[in-house]
């Protein structure tokens, strides 16, 4: 399966160096490097330019004669390949062995499955303190194969079909220097039916911005490109489901509309007294609260969230009366179960 990886590349020949040889170490494959160098200083260009002749046949360098910004700079090495698969890395990661045939592996599993992630610092897999990398990297082994749902990509490292690209489009330049670009193109993938999704046992460690937050406009741009996708997609619901009990159809409902609000990028929370099979995605997060005083203590955890809900749904019109009389300190829309999913006979059986 050939890919060929694009990496975007301003300044830190360092950094860059460092990716370029884990690449070198950890790639098998049929695979071609895309660089765009996107204007960098003297040191960087000159590391550029010695790679590209000492790997003629694996790497391409082309250069822009000043920064164009993240999104034109990955959109000229996307147009210039010719390859079914396309991975988009940032030059401030660190690949692991079999990182690339795992995440083909998972890509090319499911046919919808249209953009992949592979597992890393950057979402939450982070090795211990002091632990070596490829050794973390290594205990993931057993999870090959295996992938979870997210409500969107994440662009330090997304490989993507090119049949999708040549459907929805390349990154929207609309944003500028970069943020929320990757956002976007996630919600496009959706809209047109395919999934996101995280590759388990594959692991790329991130720097996080060692040269994007360089850039003197990040705070300003940052803001910006929100306001732009907001005004697109919206705002992102959270919606918190507290079940106490339920009974199977109305909880097979819920977990059916609240893997439809993840896909489209927004958040659920489930907050139980008892175990509950809920579906697996990225953007749905199960809490376990005690079965005494059980609703006191999930009014607690809804209030102690940083960011307010925008609903709470519960099984009764009893159990909604009652978060709606504290409205005035959580803030959300109240609906009971039924309600929530439109269902208006059963929520009069529920009452």
């Amino acid at each position: 399966m050939r890919c060929d990886i694009v990496i975007p590349v301003w300044n830190q020949r360092l950094v860059t160096e460092e990716c370029v040889d884990s690449l070198l170490k950890n790639t098998g494959g049929d695979w071609r490097l895309i660089i765009v160098d996107n204007g960098s200083a003297d040191e960087t260009r000159a590391y550029l330019g010695h790679l590209a002749r000492s790997e003629p046949s694996r790497v391409l360098v082309v250069r822009n004669d000043r920064n164009l910004g993240f999104i034109r700079a990955v959109n000229r090495g996307i147009a210039l390949s010719d390859a079914p698969f396309v991975c988009l890395l940032n030059n401030d990661t660190i690949v692991t062995g079999g990182w690339l045939d795992e995440m083909l592996s998972v890509l090319t599993s499911e046919p919808d499955i249209g953009i992949v992630n592979p597992s890393s610092n950057n979402l939450g897999q982070k090795p211990a303190g002091g632990e070596p990398i490829e050794h973390y990297a290594r205990t993931l082994a057993k999870e090959r194969g295996a992938y979870v749902e997210l409500g969107s990509a994440v662009g330090f490292c997304m490989l993507m079909r090119r049949a999708l690209l040549d459907r929805i489009g390349s990154f929207d330049e609309a944003y500028g220097m970069g943020n929320f670009e990757d956002t976007d193109l996630s919600r496009r993938a959706v809209r047109a039916g395919y999934r996101c999704v995280r590759s388990c046992g594959a692991y790329v460690y991130h720097r996080e911005s060692a040269s994007f937050k360089k850039v003197k406009s990040f705070n300003a741009d940052f803001e910006r490109n929100r306001r732009l996708y907001e005004s697109r997609w919206g705002v992102p619901r959270r919606v918190a489901c507290i079940l106490d009990s339920g009974d199977a159809g109305g909880v097979a409902r819920l977990n059916e509309e609240s893997l439809r609000l993840a896909r489209d990028g927004n958040w659920v929370w489930y907050f139980l007294r008892a175990p509950l099979e809920v579906p697996a995605h990225s953007n749905i997060r199960v809490v376990r609260l005690p079965a005494r005083w059980f609703w006191l203590f999930a009014l607690a955890a809804i209030l102690k969230k940083k960011k307010r809900f925008s609903e709470i749904s519960v099984r009764t019109t009893k159990a909604a009366g009652w978060l709606k009389r504290f409205r005035f300190v959580h803030g959300a829309e109240v609906k009971a179960l039924a309600e929530f999913q439109g269902h208006k006979s059963q929520q009069r059986a529920n009452g």
